[in-house]
């Protein structure tokens, strides 16, 4: 549990979480999609959606317990 507290306190997690992001939401974004694809692509947009907020919650709780500690 220390070893995941201490990667989501790295600066360079979170460069890697906003490129990540970017790339998950820039990418459907970018194709063109059909109508019939309309429903799975809502559904992907709004799972990577729930996913990028628990880790930024995640990282809250992280830096918070740092914060704490000093």
């Amino acid at each position: 549990m220390e070893r995941l507290r201490a990667l989501l306190r790295q600066t360079e997690f979170h460069v890697l979480l906003f490129f990540v992001c970017l790339f998950l939401f820039g990418w459907p974004l970018a194709t063109s999609a059909d109508l019939e694809q309309l429903e799975l692509m809502f559904v992907y947009i709004f799972v990577a959606w729930t996913i990028v907020v628990l880790l930024l919650f995640l990282v809250s709780r992280s830096q918070k317990d740092v914060d704490d500690s000093e």
